[in-house]
């Protein structure tokens, strides 16, 4: 087919300009859904297409921004309907796992990335993550196992990724901070389950650092474990899966498609920490073409990395350079960033996707 015959011809870097048009082209194309009046009609097969063909396929790195645009021409019925999909798919017990944790792992990722998306909704969708959490150990009052409660931290997971990203902006809203003290995760937090040890834990780190300085639950300094970090922990969770290490709205690194997308995104480097006290500039010029690189990171060595490079073979992927999506956790002690390379080799070598090629 002609796909083929691209591929056998073309080398790796035209193959990616190529995608790069491609994806321009269909960004171009939902301007002008949305221009004349049928952004939604196409945004509904959008989302079947997705859900069927996008959710489950391995890592991938660019198709889902199509999605990720679509819902920034209309935030207040696409953004919020993709948000909300995504959180009933996590919580239907009808989908097996691996949809469900994909759900959630896109959830987190969008949520903590888009910023055409209200706070409120942030915060409502925290509330669902929580009370699904809250429940599922009322449930189940078993110790640690990563392997039968994967969908449980799973969960656990998107609720502190998400609150990496969005902890600052939703604790400066007094209506919001107030309901976000009232979730209850600080029982989640304790439970036998011990989600704190299984999740990645670089996010852990990052979550209970923004945790102690918000004052975010009554009793922060229980939440101190001497192995915290323990890589084979983790390792049992997500270690030779591919959720613990996948954040689907990472930086988008097609040039010309990522003009379209970096007005709508968050990037970590501009994010305010709940302890951070430097003056972070308004980041109101959308049109601006600084990069991470043009202004000071204050976050620059904590675990969420924009600009990491991972330590995925060329001949994965499209090009070198594309390997800077941040899939891969900084270097951890214990060990931990040598198991990760360790896993994700041995899995790209042995894992068979039944869904296409990533894009």
């Amino acid at each position: 087919c002609a796909t083929e015959f691209l591929i056998r011809n073309d080398s790796p870097a035209k193959i990616v300009q190529k995608l790069d048009s491609l994806i321009v082209l269909t960004l171009l194309h939902l301007e002008s859904c949305q221009s004349s009046g049928r952004l939604a009609e196409v945004f509904d097969i959008l989302l079947m297409s997705f859900k069927r063909t996008v959710l489950n396929t391995y890592k991938s790195k660019f198709t889902q921004f199509v999605m990720f645009y679509a819902c920034a021409l209309d935030p207040e019925r696409c953004g919020v309907n993709f948000a909300m999909v995504l959180t009933e798919m996590f919580e239907s017990y009808v989908n097996p796992p691996i949809t469900r944790m994909s759900a959630v792992a896109y959830l987190a990722s969008y949520l903590s990335r888009a910023k055409f998306l209200s706070s409120e909704l942030v915060a409502s969708i925290i509330q669902r993550l929580v009370d699904w959490c809250f429940a599922y150990c009322k449930l189940h009052d078993f110790d640690m196992n990563p392997q039968a409660h994967q969908v449980f931290y799973s969960g656990c997971q998107a609720i502190m990724y998400i609150l990496c990203f969005r902890m600052r902006s939703l604790m400066d809203i007094p209506r919001l901070k107030i309901r976000l003290i009232k979730m209850p995760m600080e029982p989640i937090w304790k439970h036998k389950l011990n989600p704190l040890k299984v999740c990645l834990p670089g996010v852990v780190e990052e979550f209970l650092k923004q945790s102690k300085a918000a004052r975010l639950f009554m009793s922060a300094e229980l939440f101190v474990f001497d192995d915290l970090l323990e890589a084979d922990l983790s390792k049992g969770f997500g270690g030779m899966d591919r959720l613990d290490m996948f954040f689907p709205f990472d930086p988008c690194l097609l040039e010309k498609s990522e003009s379209y997308i970096r007005p709508h995104f968050v990037r970590w480097s501009r994010v305010k920490t709940t302890y951070d006290t430097h003056n972070i500039e308004d980041d109101s010029d959308c049109e601006s073409e600084a990069s991470d690189d043009d202004f000071l990171d204050m976050n620059a060595k904590d675990m969420i990395d924009d600009d990491m490079i991972g330590s995925v073979e060329a001949d994965h992927d499209f090009h070198p350079d594309l390997n800077k999506m941040s899939i891969t956790p900084k270097p951890m002690k214990y060990g931990f960033q040598e198991q990760m390379e360790r896993g994700t080799r041995t899995l790209s070598k042995t894992r068979r996707s039944t869904s296409p090629e990533s894009l």
